[in-house]
């Protein structure tokens, strides 16, 4: 059999809806009813990101696939984002389905499939968030974690929602936590963040109530750390020898 020529980055449920970003106008529009405490929380939370100008994040996260006969499959990954805004960013992922590195340097952006053997290279993304929309947009990739990385946390998770609620104080693990409720009209999505003068997301849960099953995304952060002194190096891609380089697959001209 044939190799493709192209690598496709859409792989169904699995990949394409886990972010809650991604709003179209008409949704943009909406002015969302947000309980006082979430409002504050939220603005705490983007405040502070603005502030973190480079990072290292580590994450778990799982995603249910509905089998035709309504049972739940449930697929994990580790992934470890280091970012330097506002035109580098290096994502490894680990787990069931995918295994990928992908490196934005600030010129190019490279993502390598590590099962497969194959790479592919598009010319100057531009700057992070950029190039998340051009991968989603285009080529059918929802990048996990890609809302945290927004440059205004607070207007990404606000835009499009028909109500924001404080839950109260919940825990992850042993953490005391900031519990927020999202709703929207095809998803509804949690989010536990640290309290303390350094807020952080430590958890996301989205449902998506329209599709079959209503199939959850997990994401829980493992580690983050403050990176100032990341060197360029980090985010120039390391393709294995014997590998072979091919084309972006995009949505539509998927076989």
């Amino acid at each position: 059999m044939m190799r493709s020529a192209r690598l496709c980055l859409g792989v169904g449920v699995l990949l394409s809806v886990i972010t809650a970003g991604a709003v179209s106008a008409q949704e943009a529009r909406r002015t969302p009813a947000i309980d006082p405490e979430a409002d504050t929380v939220l603005h705490q939370l983007s405040d502070h990101n603005k502030q973190m100008k480079s990072g290292v994040f580590r994450l778990a996260d799982t995603i249910d696939d509905v089998q035709p006969d309504g049972r739940k499959v449930q697929f994990a990954h580790v992934r470890e984002l280091t970012v330097a805004r506002p035109d580098k960013l290096k994502v490894e992922t680990f787990g069931d389905v995918t295994n990928r590195t992908l490196w934005i340097d600030g010129k190019t952006l490279t993502v390598l499939d590590r099962d497969k053997n194959v790479y592919a290279q598009l010319p100057d993304p531009g700057t992070i968030e950029q190039a998340v929309d051009m991968l989603q947009e285009k080529y059918g990739m929802s990048m996990p974690a890609a809302d945290l990385l927004s440059s205004d946390v607070y207007k990404t998770m606000t835009t499009g929602c028909d109500a924001i609620n404080y839950v109260g104080i919940g825990y992850v693990g042993e953490e005391k936590c900031h519990h927020l409720a999202f709703s929207r009209d095809n998803i509804d999505w949690q989010m536990w963040i640290s309290t303390g003068d350094k807020p952080s997301v430590r958890k996301m849960v989205i449902t998506y109530k329209r599709l079959r099953g209503q199939p959850q995304y997990t994401l829980q952060l493992l580690k983050v750390e403050d990176a100032s002194k990341i060197k360029d190096s980090v985010f120039t891609c390391e393709i294995p020898k014997g590998c072979e380089k091919i084309d972006f697959q995009p949505v539509g001209r998927m076989k």
